[in-house]
């Protein structure tokens, strides 16, 4: 048996280190039994190599050659977010729109690499934003690994900001487990229902158990209950994991009257209207209040 090359050991931790999603599992379409058929193509486009790249498809790799687990050269220069390797590989025919066995699409890659030009070309090539059985959603997993540009781009493209995965919850869900602030607040920005999380467990439960203090606080702002138990029957108080962010949910001021006018509006409106406000005859100083500006 042919001894295992070291840059085949090197490359295959690298995806592990990658793609520990969703509670430190690495899926399928990653692990050791795909290794034995990857080629030099699939090769070059993970390492972001273009001339050798090149080479191998003018001599007559396919563009869209797979592993026993569905992976193309293509899923692995998005993973690399490597954007001349991948614009190479989709002038050459390759799929934007191709799906490995665990659900993984060159969009879901891309948003992992946290690449948003790379994004926005696959997201110009593919109608498939997430896939039908939602294994893996290209939105959930910018949240959660705090890219806050791809998760612009998607929402502009029509992704269900709000869409609720079983095991994940919903895209600002994941981004609070994972305290990353700007993604919160872009997302809380752009309209997205502060009280959806996973299941009765809240964006606010959330970031009270992982200790985000500028989380809950943004959260706050933006009218999330203290008051919603989950389905322990515990409130987000009682999950706080230090004493500061619990005198902020204990100690919180009640909501002000123009502020759940400002929430009136914004539920109203929704994510897909949120930004016609400035079509509204309106003094500046309200539309800078009304978007959080």
């Amino acid at each position: 048996m042919a001894a295992i090359q070291p840059e085949v050991c090197i490359q295959k931790n690298w995806w592990e280190q990658q793609f520990n999603v969703y509670g430190g599992q690495v899926c399928n379409a990653f692990m050791a039994g795909s290794w034995a058929d990857r080629t030099p193509l699939h090769e070059a486009a993970l390492q972001g190599r273009l001339l050798p790249l090149k080479r191998l498809l003018s001599q007559g790799f396919h563009v869209d050659v797979v592993t026993l687990d569905g992976i193309t050269p293509l899923h692995e220069a998005c993973l690399g977010g490597h954007l001349t390797c991948a614009k190479l590989l989709l002038e050459h025919g390759a799929n934007a729109e191709a799906v490995s066995v665990d659900g993984v699409t060159p969009l879901f890659s891309a948003c992992c690499s946290g690449n948003s030009s790379l994004v926005s070309l696959i997201l110009n090539r593919s109608s498939i934003l997430h896939p039908a059985h939602l294994l893996r959603s290209p939105l959930h997993e910018a949240a959660k690994r705090g890219h806050t540009d791809c998760v612009e781009l998607l929402i502009s493209h029509g992704v269900d900001a709000d869409m609720e995965l079983a095991e994940v919850g919903t895209p600002l869900y994941c981004a609070c487990e994972n305290r990353s602030t700007e993604c919160v607040q872009r997302l809380l920005v752009t309209g997205v229902n502060v009280q959806c999380g996973r299941g009765l467990d809240t964006p606010l439960h959330a970031a009270a158990r992982v200790g985000g203090f500028k989380v809950v606080e943004l959260l706050l702002e933006h009218g999330a209950d203290g008051n919603c138990r989950n389905s322990e029957g515990k409130k987000a108080a009682d999950l706080a994991s230090n004493d500061s962010i619990r005198k902020l949910l204990l100690t919180a001021d009640p909501v002000s009257l123009v502020q759940l006018c400002r929430l009136c509006v914004r539920r109203s409106l929704g994510i897909k209207r949120i930004n016609r406000i400035k079509a509204l005859y309106l003094p500046e100083s309200i539309y800078t209040y009304l978007l959080y500006q």
